[in-house]
């Protein structure tokens, strides 16, 4: 083997090398497809998977009217319209962000109880019992998920319509379509490939979601993974069901690959046109949809919240040490997921942008588009297999550790920190490095005053994001825990499953206040 060949080889291997245990967690369920499980199976088959896939579906469909209608008209009004409140809202639309869904989920269900303020209202206003709206229904997880979910359509279709220019909108006056008809002929389609990637964002987030249909009492394939677990006592079957998620989850990814086509409608960045103003009562509608948006999805639970905190203000739960837990947690899942991001965006680099390693960084972030639940039952599979396989790693108990948490979290969460670091390493550019060199700057000085500053904000939103999708993720914490080994987010779900809303809301306070870390840094990126 020549030396060049020999420099472009071994970026490769070791890049691959690197991206197979991101993949090896979902890949490792395929194994239980052959072993039979006749006792589990027909019950899944006849009393689970029936109303769980119905739901499911149902779900998804719903979720994505509720999710688009918000996300692209708040969207296309403030790329190009002035109203009331529009640099305010610009960021505000951002903050239901911030919250979980299985918070927003919790609360909701603690006004709308037959005891709550909504219920009681609703009674005092002549209302039957019998026909207030119900919560607990695939309607209302749809409503609820689309509340902290529509940001994502927002944040990137809005960044989309800010590129168009006016010239499409511009043609299609001029050929007779009033301003509603233009924007579905000209505007929408140009921005397609955003709102797609958007909404497949949303669709994904909801398969993965197992808190929040949980607290709603709504059965989804999530749910059924974790019933057949912890149920049903049966890991196999958990795993093949988990395979079979799998290929939904590709099939969604398919789906969205399809919908976007080869097409690049978004066009080339252009100076958006002036925003018209809206005054009068079309001004102040939007501003008050705008407002009703973000308080339903973001002030009234964190309202609700510290009220139900502050009547606890005399015994408040204990969650220091759960605190410390999800601190600890998420540290080393950050540290892990940093040092295998930067090893990817230095052999990127090494390599001079080979395909084959930037194949398989992206390769090894797919996990991202893997349910947490599906993640926690890979990860389990596939230590029980090697503790049964290698004798003395029984002793070490992986199964039962934080290593299967890691794992878990690590490969769910590995594409948030690679996409921060890779977006860092491209801010060094040879010609500053070489111009340091020149200038006769040691190598510890360069690395000091030229390497690490530019760096520096790419790697901290890295380690910042992930802290926060660590801290949030429920599922796969809840499964793989060892036992009595609590975070903040389990501590909210053992609460919300006795009903005691009071009690889960403190340790939800404290969640919500690590939530608008990313949503502040995503304020600040936009300004």
């Amino acid at each position: 083997m020549t030396p060049g060949v020999a420099r472009r080889t071994w970026p490769r291997v070791l890049a691959w090398a690197l991206a197979l245990p991101m993949l090896l967690p979902a890949l490792w369920l395929a194994s239980a497809l052959g072993v039979p499980q006749p006792e589990v199976w027909p019950h899944l088959v006849d009393q689970v998977l029936p109303l769980a896939l119905r739901n499911t579906l149902s779900l998804l469909m719903l979720l994505s009217v509720f999710a688009l209608v918000p996300g692209v008209g708040f969207a296309w009004a403030s790329a190009r319209y002035e109203w009331p409140g529009r640099r305010f809202f610009d960021w505000a639309l951002v903050l239901p962000m911030a919250l979980p869904g299985y918070v927003v989920a919790f609360v909701y269900v603690g006004l709308a109880d037959y005891g709550g303020p909504l219920q009681t209202m609703w009674r005092a206003l002549g209302g039957a019992p019998a026909s207030f709206p119900e919560l607990r229904s695939v309607p209302g997880a749809a409503a609820v998920l689309a509340l902290v979910l529509y940001p994502y359509v927002y944040l990137i279709v809005r960044a989309a319509f800010l590129r168009q220019g006016s010239a499409a909108m511009d043609a299609a006056r001029s050929l007779g379509h009033g301003p509603l008809a233009a924007f579905f002929r000209a505007a929408l389609p140009m921005a397609r490939p955003a709102w797609v990637a958007g909404l497949t964002l949303v669709l994904l987030e909801a398969l993965a979601d197992f808190g929040a249909v949980s607290i709603l009492g709504v059965d989804t394939l999530t749910t059924a993974i974790y019933k057949t677990w912890f149920g049903l006592y049966s890991l196999t079957a958990a795993a093949q069901l988990a395979f079979g998620m799998v290929g939904l989850v590709a099939l969604v990814l398919v789906l969205e690959r399809v919908a976007r086509g080869r097409a690049r409608h978004a066009g080339p960045q252009l100076m958006a046109p002036p925003r018209r103003p809206l005054r009068g009562w079309r001004g102040w509608s939007l501003t008050l949809a705008a407002a009703a948006t973000v308080g339903l999805g973001f002030v009234v639970p964190l309202l609700q919240l510290g009220a139900w905190s502050w009547s606890m203000r005399g015994s408040l739960p204990e969650v220091g040490e759960a605190a410390w837990n999800t601190a600890c947690l998420a540290a080393m899942a950050a540290a892990l997921v940093l040092a295998v991001a930067m090893a990817f965006a230095w052999l990127g680099r090494r390599s001079g942008g080979d395909r084959a390693v930037h194949a398989a960084g992206f390769t090894a972030g797919l996990g991202y588009a893997v349910p947490g639940t599906v993640l926690a039952v890979g990860a389990m599979w596939m230590l029980v297999a090697a503790e049964r396989a290698v004798p003395w790693l029984s002793g070490l108990a992986l199964s039962s550790s934080l290593v299967a948490v890691l794992m878990a979290l690590s490969v769910r969460f590995f594409r948030v920190g690679h996409e921060a670091t890779e977006s860092a390493f491209q801010a060094l550019r040879p010609s500053l490095l070489e111009s340091a060199r020149l200038l006769g700057v040691p190598p510890l000085q360069r690395l000091r005053r030229v390497v690490l500053p530019l760096l520096r904000p790419g790697l901290v939103a890295a380690v910042l994001l992930v802290l926060v999708e660590t801290v949030k993720e429920l599922p796969a914490t809840l499964m793989l825990r060892p036992f009595g080994w609590d975070t903040l987010a389990v501590k909210i779900y053992s609460h919300t499953t006795e009903g005691l809303w009071a009690q889960a809301a403190w340790p939800a306070l404290w969640l919500c206040a690590v939530g608008l870390l990313p949503v502040w840094w995503l304020v600040r990126q936009q300004r």
